[in-house]
């Protein structure tokens, strides 16, 4: 859901900074991952509390989750049930979900190596937080990883090794496929050397995950089970303001959405956040009353009561409620919810 009001206060001509964005995870691939570890037995309600995520933030599957909180998530999942339940989870919400969903949106014109090397472009929808790189040196291709933080855990390569494993097998439609060679950070006391066939050469204590890929893969038209996908437009953040926007979205329904929390949620300080917003003349009053608004305006256009929109929205009263839209709009919520009726009942009449 984009925000006129909230469109109207962003500058023009800011130029996006790629260093500067706050990464993020598509809800619907968060749920996935969740139902897998669920169905695999493993409780996630002590893993959901540490990340500071509800599963009411998950139920629109357009919401964009921070994909430090989802790291937090599967970090307690590993600390707690160990590498084979997390590898095993993982292995097949990328195996029957993320790549399937993934690979279907690809044109059919395009080779390994426009899909390796434009990989970070062509699923920014979905996971905006990737950041993977084709490198190749005299007679190797290698798919690389890099990381946010300076420090990774073992779960995290295991993680970006099964997702690049299966993301090839899948653009050359060969479930066999396996790396010839499997580029480390950790040691060779590691997670890793557990979950590896004995024929794949792995390199401990490198600089950069990353694993091998043929040289004479790289030129093939990939080749998947998938019709034609249609022409889409891939659009997303120009600005701090815009991420920072999408990321409180699910956050809205919280009573206690205020800096502080915003702040925790995006590991920085108040003052960090203000004044990264105030560097685009914005300020969190305006995005938190952007997201209010937002928010107030679609429940009411399903039709919702005022005391219904007013609860979800975490107001005390209807009267709080009240006030505060018409603070942000000028007009009343009940004023707003009859012009709504009355487009709606215009629309019948012309289509009629």
């Amino acid at each position: 859901m984009k925000s006129k009001a909230f469109k109207a206060a962003i500058p023009e001509g800011v130029v996006e900074s790629h260093n500067e964005t706050i990464p993020l995870v598509r809800a619907d691939v968060v749920s996935a991952l969740l139902s897998a570890f669920e169905k695999n037995g493993i409780d996630l309600e002590e893993a959901l509390k540490h990340a500071n995520i509800t599963r009411e933030m998950l139920l629109n599957s357009e919401n964009m989750i921070m994909n430090d909180s989802v790291r937090n998530i599967l970090e307690v999942v590993y600390n707690e049930n160990g590498i084979f339940p997390l590898a095993h989870s993982i292995s097949q919400t990328i195996r029957t979900h993320l790549i399937p969903e993934f690979v279907k949106t690809l044109p059919h014109s395009l080779t390994v190596r426009d899909v390796l090397t434009k990989f970070n472009l062509l699923i920014r929808e979905s996971i905006p937080a990737a950041s993977q790189y084709l490198d190749i040196d005299k007679d190797t291709a290698w798919f690389c990883s890099a990381y946010k933080h300076k420090t990774i855990g073992h779960w995290q390569e295991v993680f970006n090794i099964l997702y690049a494993t299966q993301l090839i097998r899948s653009l050359i439609n060969n479930e066999t496929w396996m790396p010839k060679m499997v580029s480390l950070q950790q040691g060779i006391s590691g997670d890793f050397a557990k979950n590896i066939p004995k024929d794949v050469q792995l390199l401990f204590s490198q600089k950069v995950t990353k694993i091998s890929v043929e040289l004479e893969l790289l030129d093939q038209p990939i080749n998947t089970p998938y019709p034609e996908p249609a022409p889409r437009e891939i659009v997303w953040h120009s600005t701090f303001t815009d991420t920072i926007y999408t990321a409180l979205l699910p956050y809205v329904h919280e009573q206690h959405l205020d800096i502080e929390l915003a702040a925790k949620l995006f590991d920085m300080s108040t003052r960090t956040l203000q004044r990264r917003l105030q560097q685009e003349k914005n300020s969190f009053r305006a995005i938190k009353n952007s997201l209010m608004f937002d928010t107030a305006c679609e429940l009411m256009s399903r039709n919702l009561s005022l005391t219904q929109v007013s609860v979800q929205l975490g107001y005390a009263d209807i009267s709080h409620f009240s006030r505060a839209f018409k603070r942000f709009s000028g007009l009343t919520p009940k004023l707003y919810q009859a012009a709504l009726i009355e487009e709606k009942n215009s629309l019948k009449i012309k289509q009629s």
